[in-house]
């Protein structure tokens, strides 16, 4: 197999899935200028990594014992129809990778005095 820098590319030992972390209805959304509406149409069918592990939990107890960033070690994501499958095998060698989430940049409408009670 090729190499870069004497590193052998063939022996790849794990398979990082990048989860989605959002805010409810603020999933990023990709458009090219003038097709704005069509962005968001698509957008309001599309489901995230994210909403598709709310709605697997929602209408399965299976997964109810295991975390959103542990999920891809049991299913697998289908793009096509924005599902989370059952895995077959393999799950072994699968990590699951979420964001930084830096929540000091937010304001919430209550101090946090009101929440730590």
């Amino acid at each position: 197999m090729w190499r870069l820098n004497e590193f052998n590319l063939s022996h790849k030992s794990h398979t990082v899935v990048r989860l989605a972390v959002h805010l409810p209805q603020q999933q990023p959304i990709v458009y090219q200028d003038g097709q704005e509406a069509q962005a968001i149409e698509r957008a309001a069918l599309r489901k995230t990594t994210l909403t598709s592990w709310f709605e697997l939990n929602k209408n399965d107890p299976s997964p109810h014992n295991i975390s959103y960033s542990d999920i891809p070690q049991h299913y697998v994501f289908d793009k096509s129809t924005t599902n989370w499958k059952k895995r077959q095998c393999g799950g072994q060698n699968v990590i699951g990778r979420l964001p930084v989430v830096r929540i000091l940049r937010y304001s919430f409408p209550n101090p946090f005095d009101s929440i730590s009670n």
